[in-house]
């Protein structure tokens, strides 16, 4: 009996020190691919196209920004190091791969050009938001949807790509759903564009800009130079556009084109509004809606 007591007490052991050494691998390994990637840091640049596709996937671009996060509370520094880790693409499973990270390592990361490439451009882009562009029908009569068309190929006006989010209304009635600014900012553009029809462009005190198209018509008084608010009415949804006659209606479905763009050099950039978008769902104004 003590024998074979014996023996189960060295069959442990070993089995204790096997698992102790896979860990122990696992530990060098990470350690290892974490040193190859901030010294990969200091000679990459940004990837343009990964990082327009936004693509913060499941809930993850709201956990990264959540107030709950006390040891982090510079939520745009969480959202810069988990996309580096993460080759650009955040899901619930590896957000928070960086809190990992020793401070050496996180140090070196922040002293690489390409996190504060990426740091600079996040904060413009995710510090103003605050609301869903299209509030919430009280009578929930009145409801809108939206999918992920990025790049989806568009041809009026030549081949191009789409660089936004169309919020689709499932009542195709022009002039019904309100519209409202995401962010505070000053009205930059207002008015017809061939392929917008009639448009608003807000600069948000970060930099962003916010691009509302094929509306169908704007608040009262309101102008270029103009200061909004977050949540204030902007207008309503139509389906003006894709012509150069101004006021052009019916070549599309009523929707609202959402679009996010931010100044790379003297170039205005746009990103994938999708995620964000996916994020704000949960941020809506209610309204009574007009008939």
């Amino acid at each position: 009996m003590k024998r074979n007591k014996g023996k189960i007490l060295i069959v442990a052991s070993i089995l204790v020190m096997a698992i102790n050494s896979i860990f122990l691998l696992n530990s060098i390994n990470t350690m290892v691919s974490y040193k190859n990637m901030i010294r990969k840091l200091h000679t990459l640049d940004v990837d343009m196209e990964l990082f327009r596709s936004m693509e913060f996937e499941e809930d993850s671009l709201n956990l990264l920004l959540s107030e709950e996060d006390k040891n982090h509370n510079d939520k745009i520094e969480n959202i810069t190091l988990s996309m580096i880790i993460n080759s650009y693409m955040c899901k619930n499973n590896n957000l928070f791969k960086f809190k990992k990270l020793s401070e050496t390592m996180v140090r070196k990361i922040h002293e690489s050009d390409l996190y504060n490439k990426l740091y600079e451009r996040y904060k413009i882009i995710l510090s103003d938001i605050q609301y869903f562009p299209v509030p919430c029908d009280l009578e929930k009569k009145y409801l809108v949807s939206y999918e992920n068309s990025w790049g989806n190929a568009r041809t009026y006006g030549g081949e191009r790509k789409h660089e936004g989010t169309d919020i689709m209304a499932n009542e195709n009635k022009r002039g019904i759903y309100p519209i409202v600014s995401v962010s505070d900012g000053v009205v930059e553009n207002q008015g017809w564009l061939e392929q917008g029809g009639y448009r608003i462009g807000i600069r948000s005190k970060s930099g962003a800009y916010f691009y509302y198209a094929h509306m169908y018509s704007y608040a009262p008084d309101l102008e270029i130079g103009d200061q909004v608010c977050a949540g204030q009415f902007l207008g309503f949804m139509g389906d003006t556009g894709y012509s150069k006659v101004e006021g052009t209606t019916g070549n599309f479905d009523v929707h609202l084109h959402f679009g996010i763009y931010y100044m790379e050099g003297d170039k205005e950039t746009s990103v994938n509004p999708y995620y964000i978008l996916k994020y704000l769902d949960q941020y809506k104004l209610s309204y009574e809606y007009g008939t």
